[in-house]
């Protein structure tokens, strides 16, 4: 019987030793990942006549969101909570994370802890860096259950996201040599980015305050069961507008597929703060 109980207690202290050091690590690649984005980061400025030369529901928008003059800003950065499922019918899981995004060039790293299982939890990172996507999911944070690198669907994935995103952080927003605006009518502008030879447009709908509503990208790579990618139509929800570092942000926002037996919303998150840097 003592047996028993030093191999039990042996086997605990091992397990609960490679859960504090996978932890480490994952949080320490983490950090050099936000090292890399600081180092490609560019500030970015804005004045007041760089908002007067808007027009129709953007200028209505970024009026609203955005200091009349502000920066310069390299970075945004949240804390964040929500929950996520992997199929229509599946059940909701919590998680908890952190965001940073550049402002310019697009780029963005997103860490977060999920407690799918008592006892086993997945932790999660995901990011556009260099032009290039990635995903990384590791339970105990050293466990690697997924991973993906690099590839045409995954980048143009990413950048989609990024846009979606971008009322996160609307300095981002401003029409630019990369970023432009097309009106389309007075509740709606598409936006389109030109980035690393990847170019992608988002349509934004606006409430009757102004403010976005919606963001509809028509085909965003969606991974099948096999591996292989299909183009689907994908929107995001806004809402709780808040202003936080004298910014208009969403503070709850909502993604779904949608397809053709209907929408699959699969994430919800709920921005707890921000800050730009």
């Amino acid at each position: 019987m003592l047996y028993i109980l030093v191999t039990i207690a042996a086997l605990a202290a091992l397990a609960a030793g490679l859960g504090w050091w996978g932890v480490v690590r994952f949080a320490r690649q983490g950090r050099e990942a936000q090292a890399t984005l600081e180092r490609v980061a560019q500030a970015l400025s804005w004045k007041t006549s760089d908002l007067e030369a808007l027009s129709g529901p953007v200028a209505r928008y970024l009026g609203q969101a955005l200091p009349i003059a502000g920066g310069p800003l390299r970075m945004a950065r949240a804390k964040m909570s929500g929950h996520i499922r992997l199929k229509p019918e599946g059940p909701w899981q919590s998680w908890s994370g952190r965001q940073i995004w550049c402002l310019h060039p697009p780029a963005f790293v997103w860490s977060a802890r999920m407690a799918a299982k008592p006892l086993m939890p997945v932790y999660v990172r995901d990011g556009l860096i260099n032009g290039e996507g990635g995903l990384l999911v590791r339970l105990w944070g050293w466990l690697t259950m997924a991973r993906a690198t690099a590839s045409p669907e995954l980048d143009l994935g990413s950048l989609q996201r990024w846009l979606a995103e971008a009322p996160m952080f609307p300095p981002a927003l401003l029409p630019g040599p990369e970023l432009s605006w097309r009106d389309e009518g007075d509740d709606a502008a598409t936006a389109t980015l030109t980035s690393g030879g990847q170019r992608v447009e988002a349509r934004f709908r606006f409430d009757p305050q102004g403010l976005p509503l919606t963001c509809r990208i028509a085909g965003r790579p969606r991974q099948q069961p096999d591996g292989s990618f299909v183009p689907t139509a994908w929107l995001a929800r806004y809402g709780q507008w808040k202003n936080q570092c004298g910014m208009l942000l969403p503070t709850q926002c909502e993604a779904a597929w949608l397809l053709p037996e209907g929408e699959f919303s699969y994430l919800r998150l709920h921005i707890d703060q921000a800050d730009f840097l």
